[in-house]
C-alpha cells in the first residue's frame, strides 16, 4: 500500500504492508490455534484467505496519522512483525488513548484487523449456510465440505473468539464493532426474508446493502480513525459509502463475470431471487406488460430466464446506470476524506469500481 499522507513513508510501505497482512493471517491462526481443538484447525485451515479490504483501510488510516506506527514500518520491519506476533494478544489496552502499555501500535493494529477479518469470515460462513453455497473463493465452501451444523459452528467460534480480544479494546471501538455485527445480521434477516418475493424497493435495497456489507466495512475505519485520534465520523462516512459501493459493484460483477473469474456461479442472485440493484432498476424502467414478463422469469429462475434478462440488461443500459450509481458512492467516499489526504484510500476507493472480482 502505498501512503503519500507522510513524506517520509515512500514507496517501500507495499512491502511492509504486505509483511504485516500476513502477520494479520498469523494472530488469526494463532488465536484459533490457541483453542487446542483438532476439529476446529481441521475446518479453519479450508478456508482461504480473501482480499482483506477491511483490514487494509485500517492500516492506511494508521500508516498516514500514526508516528510510531509509520516507525515499525520503516524501521526492521522482519523483527517489528516478529515481535509484534509475539506480544500477549490479550494486552490490555489504555482505554483513554487506544494504546497497548506493554505493546506497540502497530501490534494492536494487528490484533485490529485480526479481530475484523475473523468477525468477515463468521460472516460469510454462515452467509454460505443461508444460500447454500458450494463454493467460496474458487473452493468447496466450508458447509459443502463438512456440512451445514461445522459451518454454523465454526462461525460461532470465530464471532466469540473475536470478541474475547475486542474487550481489551476502548470501549468506543468495541461498541462500533458489536453495532456493526449487529446491522450485519439485520441485514442478513432482511435479505432472507425479502427474498421470499420480488423487492423493487431502493430505499430497503440499500438499507440492506448498508447493513448487510457496509456497516462492518465503516466500523473498520471508524476503529482505526479512533486508535489513531482522527476525525472518526470521516472515515466513518468514507467506508459507508466504500462499502455501498463496492456491493453494488458486486452485484453487477454477479451478472457480467464468469464462474472461474468470480470464483462462485455467476448469476447467483437471480437464482437465489434476490433483488439487487439491477434487477431494481431495470423493473422500474419496463412498462407493465414488460414487468409481468420481468416478474416470469424472475420467479422461473432457469436458463430461458438468464437469457432474457440478460439481453434485457443490454438494451435498458442497466449495467452502465448501476456503475454510474456505484461511482456516486465512491464520489461521497472520497468527499468525506478530502482533507485528510491520504492517497491509499483514495486508490482503494477508485479501484473499486474497476475491480473485476
Amino acid at each position: 500500500m502505498a501512503v503519500r499522507g507522510g513524506q517520509n513513508m515512500g514507496q517501500d510501505m507495499k512491502q511492509d504492508s504486505a509483511e504485516i497482512l500476513e502477520c494479520v493471517r498469523r494472530r488469526c491462526d494463532e488465536w484459533i490455534a490457541s483453542l487446542k481443538s483438532p476439529n476446529i484447525d481441521k475446518i479453519y485451515s479450508s478456508i482461504k484467505s480473501g482480499k482483506m479490504l477491511r483490514s487494509k483501510l485500517i492500516l492506511a488510516i494508521l500508516e498516514s496519522s500514526s508516528v510510531d506506527f509509520a516507525k515499525d514500518f520503516r524501521g526492521d520491519s522482519k523483527a517489528n512483525s516478529k515481535k509484534a506476533n509475539s506480544k500477549k494478544a490479550n494486552s490490555k489496552v489504555d482505554s483513554a488513548q487506544g494504546l497497548s502499555k506493554d505493546s506497540s501500535i502497530l501490534d494492536c493494529a494487528i490484533s485490529l484487523c485480526a479481530i475484523i477479518e475473523l468477525i468477515q469470515c463468521a460472516s460469510l460462513l454462515h452467509d454460505d449456510v443461508i444460500d447454500e453455497a458450494h463454493t467460496r473463493r474458487g473452493v468447496p465452501s466450508v458447509n459443502a465440505s463438512f456440512g451445514d451444523k461445522n459451518a454454523i459452528m465454526l462461525g460461532d467460534v470465530l464471532y466469540s473468539r473475536a470478541y474475547f480480544y475486542l474487550a481489551d479494546f476502548p470501549q468506543a471501538i468495541a461498541k462500533s464493532v458489536s453495532n456493526a455485527v449487529c446491522a450485519l445480521s439485520r441485514g442478513e434477516i432482511d435479505d432472507v426474508l425479502y427474498s421470499r418475493d420480488f423487492q423493487p424497493s431502493l430505499e430497503v435495497y440499500y438499507k440492506i446493502l448498508e447493513d448487510k456489507t457496509a456497516s462492518l466495512i465503516a466500523s473498520s475505519a471508524e476503529s482505526s480513525a479512533i486508535l489513531a485520534g482522527l476525525d472518526s465520523a470521516k472515515y466513518y462516512e468514507y467506508g459507508k459509502n466504500l462499502g455501498l459501493a463496492f456491493q453494488i459493484v458486486d452485484d453487477v460483477l454477479d451478472i457480467t463475470q464468469d464462474e472461474a473469474t468470480l470464483g462462485k456461479p455467476n448469476m447467483n442472485d437471480l437464482r437465489e431471487g434476490k433483488s439487487t440493484l439491477p434487477y431494481i432498476l431495470l423493473y422500474c424502467e419496463l412498462d407493465s406488460h414488460k414487468k409481468e414478463e420481468f416478474l416470469a422469469h424472475f420467479y422461473a429462475r432457469d436458463s430461458v430466464a438468464i437469457e432474457w434478462f440478460r439481453n434485457a440488461f443490454c438494451e435498458q443500459n442497466t449495467i452502465q446506470k448501476c456503475q454510474n450509481i456505484a461511482k456516486d458512492f465512491i464520489t461521497k467516499a472520497l468527499n468525506a476524506i478530502q482533507d485528510e489526504r491520504n492517497a491509499t484510500l483514495e486508490q482503494i476507493a477508485t479501484s473499486m469500481i474497476e475491480r473485476s472480482f
